[in-house]
């Protein structure tokens, strides 16, 4: 695995928008980025960035965009500005071979795992799943969450713990936080691999996916899924997960870990919980774990060796 190099104090962040654009949201964008600057880094965007459409550009341009920040040396990492519904529609034009001679973190989160996912799965390269530079970076006083990131990406992989809250529809910490193991005490690792499953679901059986051979490669280190769920329903949920298994993505994992529902909803009153534990009843699973769309969201990384222990006393990832 290529782990991409550290960040230091003044490096220069590139942001582009291989999704949607964020020029409905220009004064939380614009927030976001003056903490990316009081926590040390400077930040550039390419043009598309502070469009306000569902696709911020065509797909080639999308590409290119990304290509320019890949190829300039002077930028250190690139976040993906924000989330939509559109970025698979760029990977034909992605510049493969520059990000694999380039290496560099790319992060972003929810659509941007089409492209983040692609990268560690085709290209043994980790990527970072973190919330999209206009999602809760623009806050005047950062959930610690946050801080941990800028913690990790300069290399100080910092233990995450299980926040005592999460966050409500008024954006305040104030819900009780549990994560449930189904009667389980967790104690696992292995290499970390997922991302927004709403997205994830798309990608298999195409081109893009190599899955089967990068979990194959790992299979040693043994696997640990993490999955972001946005607003599939409980059914279509239930029966993805029944889909990632036939197809064997499941081989070799000793851990599964799924996010709490963002926008939640059911044809037949069936419960996401009864769906998680029903389609995965024989692996070691935490559902409304703290990763995805609803907030706090753990810096995850793709393709490096991670631990996650929750039982009574602790909860909390540490990377190895």
């Amino acid at each position: 695995m290529i782990i991409p190099e550290f960040l230091k104090d003044g490096d220069i962040v590139g942001v582009t928008a291989c999704s949607g654009g964020v020029g409905h949201k220009i004064p939380k964008y614009e927030k976001s980025l003056k903490n990316f600057e009081k926590y040390g880094f400077k930040v550039v965007e390419t043009n598309n960035v502070r469009t306000s459409d569902y696709m911020s550009s065509d797909p080639r341009t999308r590409a290119m965009e990304l290509d320019s920040l890949v190829t300039n040396n002077n930028i250190k990492m690139i976040n993906i500005a924000s989330g939509g519904d559109f970025l698979y529609e760029m990977l034909p034009y992605v510049n493969y071979d520059n990000i694999r001679n380039n290496i560099k973190w790319i992060g972003g989160s929810s659509d941007p795992t089409g492209l983040i996912y692609t990268i560690t799965t085709n290209l043994d390269i980790a990527t970072i799943y973190t919330p999209c530079n206009m999602s809760g970076y623009e806050k005047d006083v950062l959930h610690q969450s946050y801080l941990d990131y800028f913690r990790i990406v300069r290399g100080n992989l910092v233990k995450q713990y299980k926040s005592e809250y999460y966050e409500n529809d008024d954006g305040k910490f104030n819900i009780v936080n549990d994560w449930i193991t189904y009667g389980k005490v967790i104690d696992c690792s292995g290499r970390f691999i997922g991302g927004c499953i709403d997205v994830l679901k798309d990608i298999i059986g195409t081109k893009y996916d190599k899955t089967l051979s990068f979990i194959e490669k790992y299979k040693y280190d043994r696997i640990i899924w993490y999955f972001d769920v946005y607003s599939l329903e409980s059914e279509v949920l239930y029966r993805t997960l029944l889909q990632f298994k036939d197809a064997g993505w499941f081989k070799y994992t000793d851990l599964i870990v799924i996010g709490k529902v963002c926008v939640p909803s059911s044809e037949t009153g069936f419960t996401y919980e009864e769906a998680v534990n029903k389609a995965l009843s024989e692996y070691k699973v935490i559902y409304k774990f703290d990763v995805g769309h609803v907030k706090p969201s753990m810096t995850m990384i793709n393709g490096m060796k991670a631990r996650i222990v929750s039982n009574d006393k602790e909860n909390y990832i540490e990377y190895i």
